[in-house]
């Protein structure tokens, strides 16, 4: 397992040193990139990196898209998801070279619609008076949920416009929904659910190509 790890952090480094023959890196503009952890939660991430007036300042705007239809490991029937996160990616050396620390902040959105079993509220009116009753059946329960992520990582230009981008931080996220408090899940267990309000750490990789 140690060799596996070792291997893993060292080979970005190895073939940035392979790229590495006396010559700068040609100037770059433009990351197309993904983020493939996020398959774990049936979501698909791409990274749009663009690189602004200041040499060392980016500004990424990473697309999210998240479905899945008859889940074994989650309790609801189906569900369809956006999102959309912001950075403004400062690395730490203003000339872009094989090996490049940076910093990143910016905000997060996401909404999502679920589809689940469960108790959904209804008001109607008997006898001149307004009550409220449960339907048992299928309802779809939205999702909105906002934050912000401030994170560290460390890009690594390989092969002229490969990287690997290796990255961790905190944030803090704030959800609400559209049902009545206590009829249905609120997907709040833990810090990686749909619906989790409270801080979180987040970290991860991203792997692409550089134009």
């Amino acid at each position: 397992m140690k060799k596996i790890f070792s291997l893993i952090l060292f080979f970005p480094l190895f073939l940035s040193a392979q790229n590495q023959d006396g010559n700068e890196p040609e100037n770059k503009t433009f990351g197309l990139g993904l983020v493939p952890q996020y398959a774990i939660t049936n979501g698909l991430r791409v990274d749009l990196d663009f690189k602004l007036n200041d040499k060392n300042h980016w500004l990424v705007a990473a697309p999210q898209f998240y479905f899945r239809q008859n889940p074994d490991l989650w309790d609801y029937n189906s569900m369809f998801g956006l999102g959309i996160e912001l950075q403004h990616k400062i690395y730490l050396k203003r000339e872009f070279k094989m090996v490049n620390p940076y910093i990143a902040y910016g905000p997060v959105v996401n909404y999502f619609s679920v589809r689940e079993d469960g108790y959904e509220a209804y008001e109607f009116n008997e006898n001149g008076g307004n009550y409220i009753g449960l339907s048992d059946g299928e309802m779809t329960t939205k999702i909105f949920k906002m934050g912000g992520n401030l994170i560290f990582g460390i890009h690594f230009l390989m092969l002229d416009r490969l990287f690997l981008d290796f990255y961790a931080g905190a944030g803090m996220r704030f959800s609400i929904d559209d049902k009545t408090s206590g009829l249905h899940e609120h997907y709040n267990d833990w810090w990686g659910d749909m619906g989790y309000s409270g801080t979180l750490m987040t970290g991860g990789v991203r792997l692409g190509v550089m134009f």
